[in-house]
């Protein structure tokens, strides 16, 4: 059962199977799909790598102990105005040892796979934020992890372009959705970004839904 935790001084989320439905969030559909695997996703590690040089800025939303007991905790992400970024998202499964590293099922499966940059502070492909403080735009295609074998060669969004544009505080989300396909047609299309920003509930389900607070500095 994948739960969601509000947004407040820090953004918070569950531990998460992969390959759950999330019932909570208002642009979802329900779907019963069934998943070869199932994977904890127990860690979700955003690095934004600055064009220009210099060093990265790493966020972390990291749920150690699991499902269940203390919520999970995000670090805040501090970006420099004017800066643009190259930003990379791992999802790992601490819980096993050794480590699972869950984003190399991503990019095997990177045909059922789609990250959602969203929120208040982000203006983008899946956002309809008045107000953005960066901007965000795919920076990989599924023929960049596997071969693309069926339909259009999507974005997955492991690999991403910010810039920051505007001064101040805000958020920053990440949704993983799995959209495997359903009576043998596929789910993944290329409008599915922009049914999201506008509210429209999508094929798949949430593999993992978590907020950052953002901080655009001069």
């Amino acid at each position: 059962m994948c739960k969601r935790f509000i947004w407040g001084a820090v953004l918070v989320l569950s531990l998460v199977a992969f390959g759950c439905d999330d019932d909570d969030h208002d642009h979802d559909d329900d779907h019963d799909h069934d998943h070869d695997h199932i994977h904890i996703i127990s860690r979700v590690e955003l690095t934004f790598t600055p064009d220009a040089g210099g060093d990265p800025v790493t966020a972390v939303f990291s749920d150690p102990d699991g499902d269940g007991g203390m919520s999970g905790t995000s670090d805040p992400i501090e970006l420099t105005l004017g800066t643009t970024y190259t930003l990379t998202i791992e999802v790992l499964n601490e819980l096993e040892s050794p480590t699972e590293d869950v984003t190399e099922e991503i990019e095997e499966l990177a045909e059922e796979h789609l990250m959602l940059i969203y929120g208040d502070g982000v203006g983008g492909p899946a956002t309809s934020s008045t107000a953005p403080l960066v901007t965000h735009a795919y920076a990989d295609v599924e023929s960049d992890y596997a071969p693309n074998d069926v339909g259009e060669n999507l974005p997955v969004g492991l690999r991403n372009t910010i810039t920051a544009n505007a001064e101040g505080m805000s958020e920053l989300s990440v949704m993983l959705r799995h959209l495997p396909p359903l009576n043998d047609a596929p789910q993944k299309r290329g409008d599915l970004p922009g049914l999201f920003a506008d509210g429209s509930a999508l094929p798949g389900d949430v593999d993992v839904d978590v907020s950052f607070e953002l901080n655009v500095v001069p």
